[in-house]
């Protein structure tokens, strides 16, 4: 689970160099996008949603993950911090980009993470080859061997 925090954390200080916002507010951002593949992850359909976003299926920008980051942030986060709505919008609009910088850095070769391990960490259930999730993450596991990750 730490390995995903770090690397939201870098997509996010990444994405943000540039805009002034505040640490409290970049914390707040890798904290909604994590409570977001959470959330999905434990969700009907979470399993396709997470699996289309990190196979290139779906683009961040559209995905209901981001929608539902950005919905945490503005709802959750932004009203904790006292954000006006100019500061939450600027913030909400790089999710798409931390979002997009997290699946590249997964998907790349050698990263050390795969869906599967993403999948587990998040608390989907794997466990069982007898659900949807253990039989997708059966075959993904079975397609990144061949394609040279780790299962």
């Amino acid at each position: 689970m730490s390995q995903i925090s770090d690397l939201i954390l870098k997509q996010v200080q990444s994405a943000a160099s540039q805009s002034g916002l505040e640490n409290n507010v970049l914390d707040g951002l890798s904290e909604s996008i994590m409570n977001s593949l959470k959330q999905t992850a434990t969700s009907p359909n979470g399993i396709e949603q997470l699996t289309s976003l990190f196979t290139g299926n779906t683009s961040a920008s559209s995905s209901p993950i981001t929608n539902l980051a950005s919905q945490i942030f503005s709802s959750q986060v932004a009203p904790k911090l006292g954000l006006s709505s100019s500061v939450t919008n600027s913030a909400t609009s790089l999710l798409p980009v931390i979002i997009n910088g997290l699946v590249a850095l997964i998907s790349k070769k050698g990263s050390g993470l795969d869906l599967s391990s993403i999948l587990s960490s998040l608390g989907a259930a794997v466990s069982s080859n007898k659900t949807t999730a253990g039989r997708l993450i059966s075959v993904l596991g079975k397609l990144g061997g061949l394609l040279g990750k780790r299962k």
